[in-house]
C-alpha cells in the first residue's frame, strides 16, 4: 500500500520509531530495569552476599537495577518505613516497627542465630565472673545487647541488676574500652574478635558456637511496596539469594568484594570475618519462627505479648526459590534441574542425586542458584 498524503506517511514513520525504540528486545534494544533502592545497615560481614550480587551483576541478571548504599540500621529502617527506600537489612528493628504499626515485614533471613563472642579482661573468670562488673553492647535493643542479656540470664546473673551495660554504638570502640578498662566485657563480633585476642583479651563465651534463633540480619521491605510491586521484590530476592550462594562457594572473591566494602585489607582479619559467618549464613535464607519468636520474646513492646511470629514475615519469594529449586527437603533425592552460568560456561543437567553430591560445572551445587539463573525471564 502507497502512503501518498505526506503527513500520513510521517505519522507511520514516527509510529515505526516508537516502537523500534520502546518496545521489546525484537530489534536489540532492551527496555530500562525496574529500580529500586536497597541499603545495607552495617559496614560489617552481615550483607558481604549483597555487595557480591552487585558486583557479580547478579540483580541485573535478574531484571532489577539496584542502587546498593549505606545508612545506619536504625535510620534505614525509618527510611524504609518513610517509603524513601524499598529493602534495608536490619535485625529485630523490623519487628518492633512493624508492632509500633508500620507495614515492615521480613522477606530473606540469611542470619536466623547469633554470630557474637563475649570477650573479656584475662583476669574475669568464665560468664559467672561478671557479677558486679560492666559489659559493653553497641545499642539498647541490638543483637549485641540482646543476646548479653541472654547469656547473663542463663548463668544467673540480673542485666542491669547484678551487671551493668554500656552501649558505645560500634564494635571499635567496644575493644578499645575493653583494652583500656573502661568496661570489663563486650560483645563483639568478627573480626574485632582477631583485635581483641592481640590485645591480650579472651574469650569468655563464643555465642555463635551455641546457636540461640534470633534474627540477627534479614532483608525486609514493606506490605504495601509488595502489593504494588511484587515482581521488583520477587527479582531482588532472586539476585540477593543468588549472591548468597555464590558467596558460601567462592572464598577468594568473597575476600576481595569484603576487603573493598570493609577497607580492612589485613587478610588475617578478612579469613576471621568469614570463617565466623561462613556457618551461620542460611543455606536457604528463609525466615526462621523459632528466630523471629525470639524477637518477640525479647521486645519490651506490650503488643509482642499476643503476637504470632508470621505477621511479621511475607516469604513467599524465597518459597518459590525453594520449590524451583527442590531444595525443601535437601537430603531427598529428587530430580534437580540445574543451569549455571557463573563463568564462561553453563551448564545443564537433570540429577537425582542427593544435592549435596551434585556438581555443577565441576563444583558443588545447592541448586538455590542454579534455580534463580533458570527461574526468570529478562525485565519486560
Amino acid at each position: 500500500m502507497k502512503l501518498r498524503n505526506p503527513s500520513v506517511r510521517r505519522i507511520w514513520i514516527v509510529g515505526l520509531l516508537l516502537f523500534y525504540f520502546t518496545g521489546t528486545t525484537a530489534h536489540g534494544i532492551e527496555s530500562p530495569l525496574p529500580q529500586a533502592t536497597a541499603v545495607y545497615g552495617v559496614i560489617a560481614t552481615d550483607p558481604l552476599y549483597l555487595w557480591m550480587a552487585q558486583e557479580k551483576s547478579f540483580f541485573k541478571k535478574n531484571g532489577v537495577n539496584i542502587d546498593l548504599t549505606h545508612i545506619p540500621t536504625n535510620q534505614a529502617v525509618q527510611a524504609l518505613v518513610g517509603g524513601k527506600i524499598q529493602f534495608t537489612t536490619a535485625g529485630p528493628q523490623i519487628l518492633e516497627a512493624a508492632l509500633a504499626g508500620a507495614d515492615t515485614v521480613y522477606i530473606m533471613c540469611p542470619i536466623n542465630n547469633f554470630v557474637l563472642s563475649l570477650y573479656g579482661k584475662p583476669d574475669i573468670n568464665g560468664v559467672k565472673g561478671l557479677a558486679g562488673k560492666t559489659v559493653g553492647a553497641t545499642n539498647k535493643g541490638t543483637p549485641s545487647d540482646i543476646a548479653g542479656r541472654m547469656v547473663l540470664a542463663q548463668n544467673g546473673l540480673k542485666p542491669d541488676v547484678e551487671v551493668k551495660f554500656a552501649y558505645l554504638k560500634e564494635l571499635p570502640a567496644l575493644v578499645a574500652a575493653l583494652k583500656e578498662g573502661v568496661i570489663d566485657a563486650a560483645l563483639i563480633a568478627a573480626p574485632s574478635t582477631l583485635t581483641a585476642r592481640g590485645f591480650g583479651l579472651k574469650e569468655l563465651l563464643n555465642i555463635t558456637a551455641l546457636k540461640i534463633p534470633f534474627v540477627q540480619h534479614s532483608v525486609a521491605t514493606t506490605r504495601s511496596y509488595i502489593s504494588s510491586n511484587p515482581d521488583i521484590v520477587r527479582r531482588f530476592v532472586r539476585g540477593a539469594a543468588e549472591g548468597l550462594d555464590y558467596t558460601r562457594k567462592n572464598r577468594t572473591d568473597a575476600l576481595a568484594v569484603m576487603s573493598k566494602y570493609t577497607k580492612i585489607t589485613d587478610p588475617a582479619q578478612l579469613n576471621e570475618a568469614l570463617d565466623a559467618y561462613g556457618n551461620a549464613w542460611e543455606r536457604i535464607p528463609a525466615p526462621s519462627q523459632t528466630a523471629i519468636e525470639a524477637v518477640l520474646a525479647s521486645s519490651e513492646n506490650p503488643k509482642a505479648k499476643n503476637a504470632k511470629w508470621d505477621q511479621f514475615v511475607d516469604d513467599r519469594f524465597i518459597k518459590e526459590l525453594t520449590r524451583r529449586a527442590r531444595l525443601s527437603n535437601p537430603n531427598t533425592t529428587r530430580p534437580v534441574f540445574h543451569s549455571r552460568s557463573y563463568g564462561t560456561e553453563s551448564c545443564s543437567l537433570t540429577s537425582r542425586k542427593p544435592l549435596s553430591t551434585v556438581l555443577c560445572n565441576g563444583m558443588p551445587c545447592s541448586a538455590l542458584s542454579c534455580a534463580v539463573s533458570n527461574s526468570i525471564s529478562p525485565a519486560t
